[in-house]
């Protein structure tokens, strides 16, 4: 018989075929009612009783609808969480931003859901059960084979969220978790899985490592050091995996519904042993979204193109963007701007910010809740860290390290960050501090200028520094930020901040740029 796995993640709320960029555009190739589509057509295909379903978290936050859901009435989570239920999942986890909104709401969430979520390395700090009254596993019977699906979560997840967003909880290894289940459940199954918020720290096929080994993607060490696992369905890091490794399938579907990574194991009626097993993606935006999630979805999405569209705020003049990367490389308006935000809010003397969408266009005069969400996708907090000076220059250090020099000898971002998937959201930018950095000397050594008010930036003198509180807790892997540093936390997000900075009436967009690559 065939076994079908059908797997996804990091759908982020995007469950139609749109971006939001341009009203009622919906050509978008991606979104939860694609997946469906490509579920139901699987499930067809194979029949639904040799289909197994799973997601591995993050889609609670992200999109514009998402956020609609969050600002308003609680009604209006039962209807999201009811979008998800239209999928029928048989085994579901959370990922890290499915706590950005606190665990009050993701509980509310919890409660909502038809699907079956499970937990192994998310506990309880006064028990050390697994959080939320959710399995650490579940065992699933198609057709007399015995399947178990192990759960977790990146256990990284307190280095990006503050302490009051996950009281009472604790985040312990997912390679160990899974070392322990897995243990215990290998001999009750035919085939055994884990569905992991977390991906690869060294490539599954060479081995060499693509990231600190810092416990925040395990599925790397997983794979080589826990024996009798058949498959890794994983997500996080939103790239497109799909290739089989001495005997374990590794799938992980990319971002916001762009595939559905399917698994087929061909297993021996007699022995339920595995005799063979393919993995492919399939692209969704070959099929049509799906009418079930589509009507599930319309209500709440013309109420979120309703609130989208309020007026914010008047600027005296347009802070714009025409294009992401010229922007990050040579100054912009609008970064000067969230900037100039973060400093209001904190009084701090420097502020660090990346510019967080490829798609961002900044802001027209007049602003609307849909340039807000639109150019500040994530649900951050503002925080004020010290730092001194020679910690400065480290970290201004470790964001030059994503240029180079292309063949005509332009400053441009190295491949590795923007291919397959951009990761330019990690790239700070600085200010008011004026530097310049000569991107031809080698890493580390870029930085040929560094002056605050006129002043050489002073090696042993600290600063306070505005920075939101992924990066100040070390996202992005830079060096110098840690908790001990963090001198306080503002308790709002970035949308309620721009809200309120942007009606203060002491809003002077900044138009000239402050530092040079070359």
């Amino acid at each position: 018989m065939k076994l079908v796995f059908l797997h996804t993640s990091d759908l982020h709320g995007y469950v139609l075929p749109t971006d939001y960029q341009i009203k009622n555009n919906y050509q978008a190739p991606f979104s939860l009612s694609r997946v469906n589509s490509v579920i139901k057509q699987e499930r067809e295909k194979y029949g639904t009783e040799n289909v197994i379903v799973t997601d591995a978290g993050d889609f609670l936050q992200g999109s514009p609808l998402a956020a609609y859901v969050h600002e308003n009435s609680q009604d209006n989570l039962v209807r999201y969480a009811n979008i998800y239920n239209c999928v029928g999942y048989d085994a579901r986890v959370l990922g890290n931003h499915d706590f950005d909104f606190g665990t009050d709401y993701l509980k509310q969430c919890l409660a909502y859901a038809n699907d079956s979520f499970i937990n192994a390395n998310i506990v309880a700090e006064r028990t050390n059960l697994p959080a939320f009254d959710l399995a650490p596993f579940k065992i699933i019977e198609k057709r007399g084979v015995k399947v178990g699906l192990i759960g977790c979560t990146t256990q990284y997840v307190p280095n990006w969220e503050s302490k009051e967003k996950l009281a009472g909880l604790k985040f312990v290894s997912a390679y160990e978790q899974v070392k322990a289940v897995a243990q215990k459940l290998r001999s009750q199954v035919d085939v055994l899985a884990v569905v992991y918020h977390g991906g690869f720290e060294s490539d599954p096929a060479t081995g060499r490592a693509t990231q600190p080994h810092n416990g925040e993607n395990e599925a790397y060490r997983i794979l080589k050091e826990v024996p009798g696992i058949d498959m890794l369905l994983t997500g996080h890091q939103h790239q497109r995996i799909s290739l089989v490794d001495k005997g374990t399938a590794i799938v992980q579907s990319g971002y916001r519904g762009e595939t559905v990574a399917e698994v087929v194991l061909d297993i021996d009626d007699k022995t339920k042993k595995i005799s063979a097993m393919t993995t492919r993606l399939i692209d969704t935006r070959e099929v049509n979204p799906d009418s079930e999630v589509l009507h599930a979805c319309k209500d709440l999405e013309w109420e979120t193109q309703v609130w989208l569209d309020r007026p914010i705020a008047i600027l005296d003049k347009p802070a714009k963007i025409k294009n992401a990367t010229a922007a990050r490389l040579h100054g912009s308006p609008f970064i000067n701007l969230l900037q100039q935000m973060q400093l209001y809010f904190t009084k701090a003397d420097i502020s660090a910010t990346a510019l967080m969408s490829e798609t961002a266009h900044g802001f027209d005069k007049q602003v609307t809740m849909r340039d807000l969400i639109l150019n500040y996708p994530y649900s951050n907090q503002l925080c004020c860290v010290r730092v001194t000076g020679r910690e400065l220059r480290h970290v201004i250090e470790h964001s030059l390290a994503f240029l180079t020099k292309d063949q005509a000898g332009k400053v441009a971002f190295a491949d590795k960050y923007i291919r397959p998937h951009s990761l330019l959201f990690n790239f700070d930018l600085f200010y008011p501090i004026n530097y310049q950095a000569n991107i031809s000397r080698p890493v580390g050594r870029r930085l040929t200028s560094l002056t605050f008010h006129g002043e050489e930036i002073v090696a042993d003198q600290v600063y306070h520094l505005a920075v939101n509180n992924y990066r100040a807790m070390g996202g992005g892997f830079y060096p110098e930020y840690s908790k001990d540093k963090i001198e306080f936390t503002l308790d709002k997000d970035y949308i309620q901040m721009f809200q309120e900075y942007l009606t203060s009436g002491l809003v002077n967009v900044d138009d000239v740029s402050n530092y040079h690559f070359y």
